[in-house]
């Protein structure tokens, strides 16, 4: 139990074994800070978010940081282009997410609808926090994200 002024606060977790960062997308809030915090699943969602979103070559000294995503609207919508960025996207995340396991990834291109979809699900190393999922259709228009 801590006791800071008038408020008493009851621990319930090992805040060692907590992943902290900062929401993606970035955004304000008014309670102790100027962005908003995630903690655990949600901080490596993010995380993955903005390595999968990054363009190759767009962060200095790190030429392979990232994946070809944003381009891949431009090229054939064939299971070609997806296996291409299913093994980036495997191959960054190994690289530069070493707290992420990859368990599945699948990218499926859906030509009906113009739509490429990366559907990826992911545990974390030492088996804190249990597995996760996260989508991403990419279109046109831009990104869907759930």
């Amino acid at each position: 139990m801590s006791i800071y002024g008038d408020f008493a606060f009851k621990t319930t977790e090992d805040i060692t074994k907590s992943i902290l960062g900062t929401a993606f997308p970035v955004r304000t809030t008014n309670t102790g800070g100027y962005f908003s915090r995630a903690t655990d699943k949600m901080a490596l969602k993010a995380g993955l978010i903005q390595l999968i979103l990054t363009r190759r070559g767009e962060r200095v000294m790190m030429p392979d940081f990232g994946t070809d995503i944003r381009e891949s609207v431009f090229a054939p919508l064939d299971m070609s282009t997806a296996a291409t960025l299913g093994s980036q996207i495997s191959t960054t995340i190994s690289k530069y997410e070493k707290r992420v396991i990859l368990k599945n990834l699948d990218v499926v291109p859906d030509e009906s609808n113009n739509t490429l979809s990366i559907a990826l699900t992911f545990s974390v190393k030492e088996n804190i926090l249990g597995s996760a999922s996260l989508n991403i259709s990419v279109t046109q228009r831009g990104f869907s994200i759930t």
